[in-house]
């Protein structure tokens, strides 16, 4: 089994874990936050691509393969303004924790459309990480608050966002990383950029601290995190990326305290190993094992190489 995609993927989840934290400190609403992140994020692709003189060697979809990334675009735009405005209105807290039923969510859609029937090891083992992660999440110094507008938004989104991962990964057959991750971004800031018109939000109403938090957030979660995680999500199976993904929480509360000097409590280290203790305990079953080195590429034609040992 070759583990870079398993690696990539984790890495990801690294990057991700500053996100709650740049937009908790940030004051600027959400369609602003996220038409900023948008854009520059586009143009940080581009001109990285060009850098790299990667642009010309680009194969773009054609036919109905572009509506994956179209359709995954636009749901990760909308899920993007529903999670940023659910932070604001409840807490990181609140928010994360009901994102922890994301594996679920992944889980019921990967049965049918890649066939994926993971051992029950493997759910025991999933259910004891969410465990832990939501001890983590209960743990939290400023604890979850509960709004109700903002508990419907973050339900929502992370609904979405679960729709938006299996057709990522089944778009993702036929259109490669780059392609995938500009289309995604575009096609989500447009969606975005026309709810902050439609809204009639100020573009420039941005303090230095939110410049900060969007240009950190352009770095590593939309830039680093995301071209990392779409590579890595074709060659893993759908129930996999949602199970390492449930070590945010556990990350961005260590962040809190290193840069925010937020406290860590005993709940944070003790979910933590369990959380740790789960997702591991998980991967290494058999089903864990087995679904790893099979992975769960749906039916199509191959996008570029395999990744070889």
């Amino acid at each position: 089994m070759d583990r870079r995609p398993l690696l990539a993927a984790a890495t990801s989840v690294l990057t991700f874990s500053v996100g709650p934290v740049l937009v908790a400190a940030s004051t600027a609403t959400a369609p602003v936050f996220a038409f900023w992140r948008g854009w520059l994020t586009i143009l940080a692709t581009v001109a990285g691509m060009a850098l790299l003189k990667r642009g010309r060697n680009v194969q773009w979809p054609t036919g109905r393969r572009w509506r994956p990334p179209i359709i995954a675009g636009c749901l990760n735009g909308i899920a993007t303004l529903l999670f940023i405005e659910a932070i604001k209105l409840t807490s990181v807290a609140g928010t994360t924790l009901i994102y922890q039923i994301n594996p679920v969510l992944v889980a019921l859609w990967a049965i049918p459309i890649f066939g994926e029937r993971p051992g029950m090891r493997f759910r025991l083992w999933t259910i004891v990480a969410i465990m832990g992660s939501i001890v983590v999440i209960l743990g939290d110094s400023s604890g979850p608050e509960g709004n109700p507008l903002g508990v419907a938004m973050a339900g929502v989104s992370v609904i979405l966002y679960s729709i938006q991962m299996v057709i990522t990964k089944a778009g993702r057959r036929t259109v490669d990383t780059l392609p995938m991750h500009l289309i995604m971004i575009s096609s989500g800031t447009v969606f975005v950029t026309l709810f902050a018109l439609a809204t009639g939000q100020d573009f420039l109403d941005m303090t230095r601290a939110d410049v900060l938090s969007v240009a950190g957030i352009v770095l590593l979660p939309s830039g680093l995190g995301a071209l990392l995680f779409i590579w890595a999500i074709r060659w893993l199976p759908a129930n996999i990326p949602p199970l390492i993904n449930l070590p945010i929480p556990f990350l961005a509360g260590a962040l809190a305290w290193l840069v925010l000097g937020e406290a860590i409590t005993a709940a944070h280290m003790v979910g933590g190993v369990v959380m740790l203790a789960g997702i591991g305990a998980a991967l290494l079953s058999a089903s864990g094992r087995r679904m790893l080195a099979a992975g769960s590429i749906p039916k199509g034609p191959p996008v570029g190489p395999p990744p070889t040992t």
